[in-house]
This record gives C-alpha cells, structure tokens and sequence, in this order.
C-alpha cells in the first residue's frame, strides 16, 4: 500500500471502497468466514482489523439491501428463473431437471404442497 511521507497510507478513494466492499460481500456470499476476510484484506490491502471489519460491516448491509424486497416481487423474479432454467432443461434432454423446475414452481405459486 502507497504511503505518505509521514509513512501514514494514502486514503482510499471511493471507487476503491466500493470495489473493496463489493469484493467482501462477494467473499460473504460464499461462506468466507470473518478470519478469512480478514486475512486477504491484510494481505491484498494492507488493512488493519478494524478497517477489514469496517468492510465486513458494509459489506453486510449491502447484502441484506439485496433482499430487501417485496413477497410478490421475490416470488415473480424465483418463477421467471425456473421458467428459465426448465426451458433450458427441455432443450438439453433434461427432463429429469425441467421436472424438477416445474414442481418447484407448483410449490412457490402454492398450487401444491
């Protein structure tokens, strides 16, 4: 990390933070756990503690901003992606998988248990 000549770092930008925090919800999403975070923070950033856990922290508010949304709207976009994923399935000779799809859907829209 580029330092000052007081030897203090150089503040990030915050096109930096915003890519830093990015790649920490990322690393959250899949299930790096605080140690892990920490130590590639340090290693790739040259971070402290608190400044990695400043990143975990906003990274974990953008995450719960993610899904936070409406029933309906969650439940439209979960059937246009089996609708999706069942359509590619059919065109593969996946039958098995677009089955799959079609009764996921039947149990989201709650025509059957």
């Amino acid at each position: 990390m580029a330092k000052r000549k007081d030897g203090r770092p150089y503040k990030s930008t915050s096109a930096e933070v915003h890519m830093r925090v990015n790649r920490v919800a990322r690393m959250l999403s899949n299930g790096a756990v605080r140690s892990e975070i920490v130590q590639y923070s340090a290693k790739e950033w040259g971070l402290s503690l608190r400044q990695a856990d400043e990143y975990i922290k906003k990274a974990r508010i953008l995450l719960a901003e993610d899904w936070e949304i409406d029933r309906r709207t969650f439940t439209a976009e979960l059937l246009s992606q089996l609708a999706s994923l069942q359509k590619d399935s059919r065109k593969n000779g996946q039958g098995h998988i677009a089955l799959g799809c079609i009764n996921s859907a039947a149990k989201i829209a709650q025509i059957m248990n």
